[in-house]
Protein backbone atom coordinates (compact mmCIF):
# COMPACT_ATOMS: atom_id res chain seq x y z
CA UNK A 1 0.00 0.00 0.00
CA UNK A 2 1.87 3.36 -1.11
CA UNK A 3 1.39 6.73 0.17
CA UNK A 4 -0.16 8.65 -2.37
CA UNK A 5 0.11 12.61 -2.93
CA UNK A 6 -3.44 14.69 -1.88
CA UNK A 7 -3.86 17.91 -3.35
CA UNK A 8 -3.09 20.35 -0.26
CA UNK A 9 0.49 18.71 -0.59
CA UNK A 10 0.29 16.21 2.01
CA UNK A 11 -0.31 12.23 1.47
CA UNK A 12 -2.66 9.58 2.48
CA UNK A 13 -3.07 6.13 2.95
CA UNK A 14 -6.11 4.09 1.65
CA UNK A 15 -6.99 0.92 1.31
CA UNK A 16 -10.34 -0.47 0.02
CA UNK A 17 -12.46 0.27 3.04
CA UNK A 18 -11.22 3.70 2.89
CA UNK A 19 -8.23 6.27 3.94
CA UNK A 20 -7.17 5.62 7.45
CA UNK A 21 -3.44 7.48 7.69
CA UNK A 22 -2.94 11.03 6.35
CA UNK A 23 0.40 13.19 6.49
CA UNK A 24 1.21 16.67 5.88
CA UNK A 25 4.00 18.50 6.59
CA UNK A 26 5.21 19.87 10.01
CA UNK A 27 7.29 21.96 11.85
CA UNK A 28 10.78 20.21 12.83
CA UNK A 29 10.92 17.43 15.85
CA UNK A 30 12.69 18.42 18.36
CA UNK A 31 16.08 16.06 18.93
CA UNK A 32 15.69 13.09 21.08
CA UNK A 33 17.53 13.51 24.49
CA UNK A 34 20.26 11.34 23.91
CA UNK A 35 21.38 8.60 21.03
CA UNK A 36 22.03 5.16 22.54
CA UNK A 37 24.80 3.73 20.47
CA UNK A 38 24.46 0.59 18.47
CA UNK A 39 26.93 -1.46 21.21
CA UNK A 40 24.35 0.38 23.88
CA UNK A 41 21.77 -1.43 21.77
CA UNK A 42 22.96 -4.93 21.76
CA UNK A 43 24.11 -5.01 25.21
CA UNK A 44 20.67 -4.07 26.12
CA UNK A 45 19.27 -6.46 23.69
CA UNK A 46 20.89 -8.93 26.19
CA UNK A 47 19.88 -7.47 29.37
CA UNK A 48 16.81 -6.43 29.10
CA UNK A 49 14.98 -8.30 26.45
CA UNK A 50 11.15 -7.17 25.64
CA UNK A 51 9.28 -10.69 25.46
CA UNK A 52 5.83 -9.84 27.68
CA UNK A 53 3.83 -8.64 25.33
CA UNK A 54 1.18 -10.35 22.76
CA UNK A 55 2.74 -7.86 19.96
CA UNK A 56 6.02 -8.99 19.97
CA UNK A 57 5.44 -12.58 18.06
CA UNK A 58 3.94 -12.34 13.95
CA UNK A 59 1.13 -9.84 15.41
CA UNK A 60 3.11 -6.45 14.88
CA UNK A 61 4.55 -5.21 11.90
CA UNK A 62 6.87 -2.97 13.37
CA UNK A 63 8.06 -5.03 16.27
CA UNK A 64 6.95 -8.93 15.00
CA UNK A 65 10.42 -10.31 15.51
CA UNK A 66 9.15 -13.88 14.51
CA UNK A 67 7.93 -12.67 11.16
CA UNK A 68 9.65 -14.04 7.70
CA UNK A 69 12.17 -11.81 6.58
CA UNK A 70 10.60 -8.91 4.46
CA UNK A 71 6.82 -9.91 5.72
CA UNK A 72 7.62 -6.99 8.73
CA UNK A 73 10.47 -4.87 9.82
CA UNK A 74 10.72 -7.20 12.86
CA UNK A 75 12.47 -4.90 15.38
CA UNK A 76 13.51 -6.58 18.57
CA UNK A 77 13.02 -3.78 21.45
CA UNK A 78 14.91 -4.00 24.61
CA UNK A 79 14.78 -1.91 27.96
CA UNK A 80 17.64 0.77 28.62
CA UNK A 81 16.47 1.32 32.17
CA UNK A 82 18.85 4.27 33.13
CA UNK A 83 17.60 6.49 30.01
CA UNK A 84 14.22 5.20 30.31
CA UNK A 85 14.70 4.51 27.16
CA UNK A 86 13.66 1.43 24.93
CA UNK A 87 15.86 0.41 21.78
CA UNK A 88 16.94 -1.88 19.19
CA UNK A 89 19.45 -2.92 17.19
CA UNK A 90 17.90 -3.09 13.57
CA UNK A 91 19.49 -4.35 9.86
CA UNK A 92 16.08 -3.82 7.96
CA UNK A 93 15.72 -6.84 5.59
CA UNK A 94 16.67 -5.78 1.86
CA UNK A 95 13.66 -7.91 1.13
CA UNK A 96 11.68 -4.61 2.31
CA UNK A 97 12.79 -2.51 -0.28
CA UNK A 98 10.89 -4.08 -3.32
CA UNK A 99 13.81 -3.39 -5.77
CA UNK A 100 15.61 -0.25 -4.00
CA UNK A 101 17.98 0.55 -1.76
CA UNK A 102 16.55 2.50 1.35
CA UNK A 103 13.17 1.84 3.31
CA UNK A 104 9.68 3.80 1.83
CA UNK A 105 8.35 6.80 3.79
CA UNK A 106 5.70 5.06 4.95
CA UNK A 107 8.29 1.65 6.23
CA UNK A 108 9.97 4.72 8.25
CA UNK A 109 7.06 5.82 9.88
CA UNK A 110 6.17 2.34 10.47
CA UNK A 111 9.44 1.73 12.43
CA UNK A 112 9.21 4.63 14.04
CA UNK A 113 5.47 4.03 15.69
CA UNK A 114 6.29 0.98 17.74
CA UNK A 115 9.54 2.06 19.35
CA UNK A 116 7.14 5.06 21.35
CA UNK A 117 4.32 2.57 21.96
CA UNK A 118 6.78 0.46 23.81
CA UNK A 119 8.50 3.24 25.83
CA UNK A 120 4.65 4.38 26.42
CA UNK A 121 4.08 1.04 27.63
CA UNK A 122 7.37 0.73 30.50
CA UNK A 123 7.69 4.03 31.11
CA UNK A 124 4.38 5.46 31.24
CA UNK A 125 2.36 3.22 33.08
CA UNK A 126 0.10 2.99 29.94
CA UNK A 127 -1.78 -0.74 29.29
CA UNK A 128 -2.29 -2.81 26.10
CA UNK A 129 -5.22 -0.79 25.06
CA UNK A 130 -3.12 2.81 24.64
CA UNK A 131 -2.94 3.78 20.39
CA UNK A 132 -1.21 5.90 18.17
CA UNK A 133 -3.50 9.15 17.48
CA UNK A 134 -1.11 10.86 15.99
CA UNK A 135 2.51 11.40 14.56
CA UNK A 136 4.60 14.25 13.65
CA UNK A 137 7.97 12.84 11.87
CA UNK A 138 11.66 14.80 10.60
CA UNK A 139 13.66 12.65 8.04
CA UNK A 140 16.92 14.11 7.79
CA UNK A 141 18.69 10.87 5.56
CA UNK A 142 17.41 7.81 4.08
CA UNK A 143 17.37 4.59 5.96
CA UNK A 144 19.03 2.47 3.97
CA UNK A 145 18.18 -1.64 3.29
CA UNK A 146 20.93 -4.00 4.86
CA UNK A 147 22.58 -1.63 7.00
CA UNK A 148 22.95 -1.33 10.76
CA UNK A 149 20.85 0.85 12.68
CA UNK A 150 19.20 1.62 16.29
CA UNK A 151 15.91 2.19 16.86
CA UNK A 152 14.99 3.87 20.17
CA UNK A 153 11.71 5.40 21.97
CA UNK A 154 11.26 7.36 24.69
CA UNK A 155 8.68 9.53 26.98
CA UNK A 156 7.82 13.12 26.98
CA UNK A 157 4.79 13.49 28.91
CA UNK A 158 2.40 11.69 30.14
CA UNK A 159 -1.13 13.81 31.14
CA UNK A 160 -4.66 11.27 32.19
CA UNK A 161 -5.16 9.19 28.82
CA UNK A 162 -2.10 10.70 26.98
CA UNK A 163 0.66 9.64 26.37
CA UNK A 164 3.27 11.82 24.34
CA UNK A 165 6.57 9.84 23.10
CA UNK A 166 9.52 10.40 21.42
CA UNK A 167 11.19 8.05 18.83
CA UNK A 168 13.76 7.76 16.13
CA UNK A 169 16.08 5.60 13.79
CA UNK A 170 20.09 6.07 13.50
CA UNK A 171 22.60 5.04 11.98
CA UNK A 172 25.07 2.74 14.12
CA UNK A 173 27.46 5.58 13.76
CA UNK A 174 24.81 7.83 15.85
CA UNK A 175 23.83 9.95 12.89
CA UNK A 176 20.03 10.53 12.88
CA UNK A 177 17.98 9.46 10.02
CA UNK A 178 14.41 10.11 11.12
CA UNK A 179 12.50 11.44 14.36
CA UNK A 180 8.88 11.68 15.59
CA UNK A 181 7.00 12.92 18.52
CA UNK A 182 3.50 10.81 18.88
CA UNK A 183 0.73 11.38 20.62
CA UNK A 184 -0.78 7.89 22.55
CA UNK A 185 -4.20 7.52 23.78
CA UNK A 186 -5.11 5.14 25.94
CA UNK A 187 -8.98 3.88 25.09
CA UNK A 188 -11.32 4.68 27.56
CA UNK A 189 -13.16 1.78 29.23
CA UNK A 190 -15.42 -0.64 27.58
CA UNK A 191 -19.11 0.05 29.10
Amino acid sequence: MPLRSTEDKGYELADAEGVFLTAQECDEVALPPSVPSWDDAVAAAKRHPLTDSPFTTRDCYGCGGDRAPGQGLRQNFSQLPERRMVVAPWTPDPELGQGGATLAAEQVWGALDCPGGWACRLFSDAPHETVTAYMATTVTKPVVLGEDHVTFGWVISKSGRKHMVGSAIATRDGELCARTEALWLTLPPQV
